[in-house]
């Protein structure tokens, strides 16, 4: 049993997730590791850390991986309760349900909309194999560049709502978005979105349409050590295998609550429902309505590890299901 295991960051810096990961992780003050992962597949390396998993980013705690920025967060609330994701609000009111709804739209639509101004005129082919086979659907670079103009409007609408959001929340940027005193998660999810559409067309578009938003972002990347990557201890992805065989933390309170018709000790494959379609495989050892666990062994590397996946956009099926 590990009382300190070693935890580690599987990302690349150009993917908004895994900065928000990132942020979150220094706003807990958690001790961190990071290892930089290839763009594009194939990622072999990470295969026996994430059973299959496709999208970015992972975190790894030990022998544990949790997959999708919804499990990570419950972990390092789990672990790190102070400070909290979510603050009481200005009425003493809770917040997490409130962050949870709002991050629905924040990591779905809206983030769909600001990815439709990628530029594509940068990306090669090989980039567009890979996220055409991500997302389960054609990409064609003419027809991303004909579109990508006529989304912005769509692009605007949803920043209008957005900003007004922020406004009312945070008395016109004196607080955060929750109107209170201390950054939330909620927080993170706004700036994420508004970090990635400056990455993508630049910051003076925000900075001329969206001032209280931009403003919000340089506060929220203060207040998360933004520019603190470069300064993290690496690893590469050997090491992190070698951890996960080292670092054995015990599946605490494992358990069925009956929601899933699958037995504990069956094989199944965990599949997202919207990109990534990619199954992690393994036998199924934990399974609420909240969190699904697989166990999955790594035959080359004699390892084994636990990997967390929210059951929010997941679908768990039996192995040899045929579909």
């Amino acid at each position: 049993m590990t009382n300190n295991p070693t935890i580690i960051l599987h990302w690349y810096s150009f993917s908004p997730f895994a900065q928000k990961v990132r942020w979150a992780l220094n706003f807990k003050k958690a001790e961190y590791k990071l290892v930089e992962i290839p763009i594009l597949e194939p990622r072999p390396e990470r295969r026996p850390i994430d059973g299959g998993y496709r999208k970015t980013p992972i975190l790894q705690i030990g022998n544990h991986t949790f997959c999708d920025s919804k499990a990570i967060f419950a972990e390092l609330e789990r672990r790190f309760p102070e400070p909290s994701f979510y603050p009481a609000g200005p009425q003493n009111e809770p917040t997490e349900a409130k962050v949870k709804s709002l991050a629905r739209w924040l990591d779905s639509t809206f983030f769909m909309t600001v990815g439709s101004q990628v530029p594509v005129d940068v990306l090669d082919d090989a980039f567009l194999k890979d996220r055409q086979e991500f997302s389960g659907r054609p990409l064609e670079k003419q027809k991303l560049k004909f579109t990508a103009p006529y989304m912005r409007h769509t692009l605007k609408s949803e920043f209008e709502l957005l900003q007004t959001i922020v406004a009312e929340g945070s008395e016109n940027g004196k607080r955060w978005a929750l109107g209170t005193d201390q950054l939330s998660l909620l927080d993170l999810h706004i700036a994420m979105n508004s970090w990635f559409i400056s990455a993508l067309i630049g910051s003076e578009w925000i900075q001329k349409e969206f001032p209280l938003l931009a403003g919000h972002l340089q506060k929220t990347l203060a207040a998360v050590n933004f520019d603190d990557a470069d300064s993290r201890d690496k690893l590469v992805p050997e090491e992190a295998i070698e951890i996960a065989k080292k670092e054995k933390i015990e599946l605490v309170e494992a358990k069925h609550d009956g929601s899933l018709p699958i037995e504990l000790g069956e094989s199944v494959a965990v599949i997202p429902t919207d990109t990534g379609v990619i199954p992690s495989t393994g036998k199924l050892v934990h399974s609420t309505t909240s969190e699904t666990v697989i166990e999955h062994q790594d035959e080359t590397h004699k390892s084994t590890v636990y990997i967390h996946f929210p059951v929010n956009g997941f679908v768990v099926i039996p192995l040899q299901n045929k579909l």
